[in-house]
């Protein structure tokens, strides 16, 4: 008996020297795996609160109830203007207060479609009537629905052309880029004794020359 309790505690006393020659590397470990699940535990819980915070934010829309709209040039009240979805251009006009005294009516009503559904972040500038007499927007003859010189009514001797010395303001108004005040213009610096003088006499400018030239007649 006492030689089985002799034999027990030299094992026990063996043990303890082995556990006392290891114990800087079991130290080490324990720290390594309290340090590692340590960093286990903040890692999901920080997962944890992305994903919550991940299911919080609100969801883009990609058709916005509101749109902005820039109006400018010849409008009483140029501005930048806020406005629904499949809003048409004539809410975004009287918006802006309407046409002013200085724009070209007759370039608005030929050009401008006044059913069309204006776009988020569009630039809407209506020019002025000096603007269009000196070339600065012009009229392509598809705008006015001019295929061909015959379409336009006829005046004078050659077939298809305007005389330019003759014609009504009314013929003068559908010729296209004059309008009713450079029809008028026309007509007050008659008689013209070649085409050219229609800039000699600054009339017209180069461009709304340009465009007229082979439509008209002396």
């Amino acid at each position: 008996m006492r030689l089985i309790v002799l034999i027990s505690l030299m094992g026990q006393i063996s043990l303890v020297k082995k556990l006392k020659k290891y114990r800087g590397e079991m130290i080490i470990l324990t720290v390594a795996f309290i340090i590692g699940l340590a960093s286990t535990i903040v890692y999901l819980g920080s997962n944890s609160e992305e994903s919550e915070n991940f299911k919080e934010v609100p969801q883009s829309t990609s058709n916005p109830s509101k749109i902005l709209v820039d109006v400018s040039g010849s409008v009483n009240k140029p501005d930048l203007y806020e406005a629904s979805n499949y809003t048409r251009l004539k809410e975004i006009i009287k918006k802006a207060g309407g046409l002013s005294e200085t724009a070209d009516k007759n370039f608005f009503g030929r050009n401008f479609n006044l059913a069309r559904i204006i776009n988020d972040q569009e630039k809407i500038y209506i020019p002025s009537v000096w603007e269009v007499s000196n070339g600065y927007f012009i009229e392509s003859q598809q705008t006015l629905n001019y295929s061909s010189p015959a379409e336009i009514p006829l005046t004078g001797t050659r077939e298809g052309l305007v005389n330019i010395n003759k014609a009504s303001l009314e013929e003068l108004d559908k010729l296209p880029g004059v309008g009713k005040i450079i029809g008028q213009k026309i007509i007050e610096a008659r008689p013209f004794k070649a085409l050219q003088e229609l800039i000699d006499k600054k009339v017209v400018g180069k461009n709304v020359y340009e465009n007229l030239k082979d439509l008209i007649q002396i």
